[in-house]
């Protein structure tokens, strides 16, 4: 018989700091129903941000740990850890990054495992962990901009990509910060612009009109898969941030199925993620990967319904994990 979970918390390391605006889009297309479906399995699920933790390692053979102020264990507690670093969360990036090695360290069951996590964060390095799959990730360089972006010394890694090209944020999310560029006037500016907030980027080929597929994935099975097309000329997607798709939930398309298994491979013993792929009707590339992809709500009851198996499939499946590291722990 399967051990059984002691877990009550699921608890979010979150760095929530957007504004009102943001709040309610996020309780309204995500959490309500996180929170919803969390209580389905007895859980209580929490938003925390990264200061909210305390430990109490004066002895550290019994080390304590405090969340707002109250005591939680690793027998009743799972945090999740994924590394958040969308523009008004980069003040929060150090204390989630030393926070979660401390937990980790701590012996809390941590489904995003901090050092997949950190791999995943960045566009390049996903693509490089990535890259021995039967589907090739999407061509990228990496330019860290700053104060010496002028100088061009990025020329040389660019030598290999032809315009136009797309041009976003290394380690943002949700479609923000994506650019167009046309020729390298276009691209030194957009570097430039980067440069003020020393915000490193990645340079990808600009496909034209792709047809764009996520597959959620639990336990190494995909759960759900969802496919969407641009609509018009937009260097983004996302709804959230201006982008126009149309797009619905379908099968997984056999073509797919390896890369979906490498990618399982790769990010174990992480339980859940979604990866993306983009298709030009004749070449497929993986896109990008995410250890806390979210299944949005409020499209409509038949999508919202596959919304929740996932959540709850993903939510199970922590639970799993939690009963089996603590049995390995004793």
């Amino acid at each position: 018989m399967p051990e059984q979970s002691t877990v009550r918390r699921l608890c979010w390391i979150y760095p929530e700091r957007g504004t009102a605006w943001q709040r309610a889009y996020e309780d309204r297309a995500v959490w309500d129903a996180y929170r919803a479906l969390a209580k389905e399995l007895s859980l209580e699920l929490s938003l925390h941000h990264p200061e909210e933790v305390a430990v109490d390692a004066s002895d550290p053979a019994r080390p304590r740990v405090f969340l707002r102020g109250e005591p939680v264990t690793p027998d009743d507690t799972v945090f999740v850890t994924m590394l958040y670093a969308l523009p008004h969360q980069m003040q929060d990036v150090a204390n989630q990054l030393f926070l979660f090695t401390v937990l980790d360290r701590l012996g809390f069951h941590l489904p995003v495992p901090p050092h997949l996590g950190y791999v995943v964060a960045d566009k390049a390095a996903t693509a490089l962990h990535l890259a021995d799959g039967p589907l090739p990730p999407l061509p990228t360089v990496r330019i860290a901009t700053g104060r010496d972006a002028m100088t061009g010394h990025y020329d040389a890694a660019l030598a290999g990509l032809q315009y136009p090209l797309l041009v976003k944020p290394a380690n943002w999310a949700m479609g923000l910060g994506i650019s167009v560029v046309a020729n390298v006037h276009d691209l030194r500016g957009v570097i430039a612009l980067a440069g003020g907030a020393e915000t490193a980027l990645v340079v990808q080929p600009y496909v034209r009109d792709p047809r764009e597929t996520r597959v959620y994935v639990v336990d190494g099975e995909p759960r759900a898969v969802v496919q969407g097309w641009k609509e018009g000329y937009c260097g983004m997607v996302n709804r959230s941030v201006g982008g126009r798709r149309s797009w619905a939930y379908t099968e997984l398309p056999e073509r797919l199925r390896g890369a979906v298994e490498h990618v399982a491979r790769k990010l174990h013993p992480a339980p859940y993620f979604t990866v993306d792929f983009l298709s030009d009707g004749e070449r497929d590339w993986l896109s990008e990967v995410e250890l806390d992809g979210a299944a949005g709500f409020g499209l409509d009851e038949a999508s919202d319904r596959i919304a929740a198996d996932v959540v709850r499939a993903r939510f199970r499946s922590y639970l799993a994990g939690h009963a089996a590291a603590r049995k390995a722990a004793r």
